[in-house]
């Protein structure tokens, strides 16, 4: 039998140590970037995958101008199901219970609980690259439940349906986001507690990097980000870096006819970009 790991993405502590990060700079930066690629529109259904305290979630309930019909805000952690409780009480107007739902689930396993072709656009802030799986005989980490994933995205978005995450970039300094975080932290309410929480984070950022070594999680080049999502059925495919230059933002739409055999036929490879294809930085 294999032994279970530590998986802090489950810790209340973590969760709540990140959720201070909307107060540091390369988090407002990143949310600021993440927000100008994102086009809401009136009575659709979005999905904000690995929400946190749903600062995505409010990004689009204002963008839509309030008229979305449906956001689901998706987490492995329970705490922040009480998070989005009082995100709907800051938003103007509140969204109703109906309007704003949080569920709680662990990505890894898929999400066979979202109908196919069920959302129109989905968003998800440095959260994929903890989708992880094991090898059941070796009990090494692979990359199944990350291709799974990205597999499943495609699946239960409509056709043209959007996609905008961030992803950390490989070996990630998140010394470069405590020292940027420090301007900030010297200006706003309760610094102290922003500035622990920051501090706390390096304590989660070691650990997350010794664990993408061992390929648990994916800090991935982001030639290999794009042709993974190509393979499951995704163009028009846009990036850029963001969070003092710690995570990409990618933007992509899921191609309007389905790939034969649908996504999860079709092998993973690290497809090169074809020759003369823009990529715009």
């Amino acid at each position: 039998m294999i032994a279970a790991e530590t998986n802090h993405w489950f810790d209340d502590r973590c969760a709540r140590a990140f959720w201070d990060q909307r107060q540091a700079l390369p988090y407002r930066e990143l949310l600021r970037d993440t927000a100008a690629w994102l086009d809401p529109g009136p009575g659709e259904t979005w999905l904000d995958l690995g929400c946190g305290g749903g600062q995505l979630s409010a990004q689009l309930w204002k963008q839509s101008e309030a008229r979305l019909a449906r956001i689901v805000a998706a987490d492995c952690a329970a705490a922040n199901a009480d998070a989005i409780e009082k995100l709907r009480g800051k938003l103007d107007p509140p969204p109703g219970r109906d309007q704003l739902v949080f569920r709680q689930a662990d990505f890894s396993d898929g999400l066979s609980y979202l109908a196919t072709a069920s959302f129109d656009g989905i968003v998800s802030g440095l959260a994929l690259s903890y989708a992880e799986s094991r090898d059941p005989v070796t009990g090494q980490y692979n990359d199944t439940a990350f291709n799974t994933l990205l597999g499943e995205l495609s699946r239960v978005l409509k056709p043209e349906g959007r996609l905008v995450f961030s992803i950390n970039v490989p070996e990630p300094n998140f010394w470069a986001i405590f020292w940027r975080s420090l301007r900030r932290g010297l200006h706003v309410a309760h610094a102290g507690r922003l500035l622990l929480n920051i501090w706390r984070m390096q304590r989660y950022g070691r650990w997350l990097k010794r664990e993408a070594r061992k390929g648990r999680f994916h800090f991935l080049p982001v030639e290999d980000l794009l042709s993974r999502l190509k393979t499951v059925g995704f163009e028009k495919l846009e990036w850029r870096l963001s969070y003092a230059k710690q995570a990409y933002i990618i933007r992509a739409r899921k191609a309007s006819v389905p790939l034969p055999g649908g996504p999860h036929m079709r092998k993973f490879s690290r497809w090169k970009l074809d020759a003369g294809e823009s990529v715009p930085r």
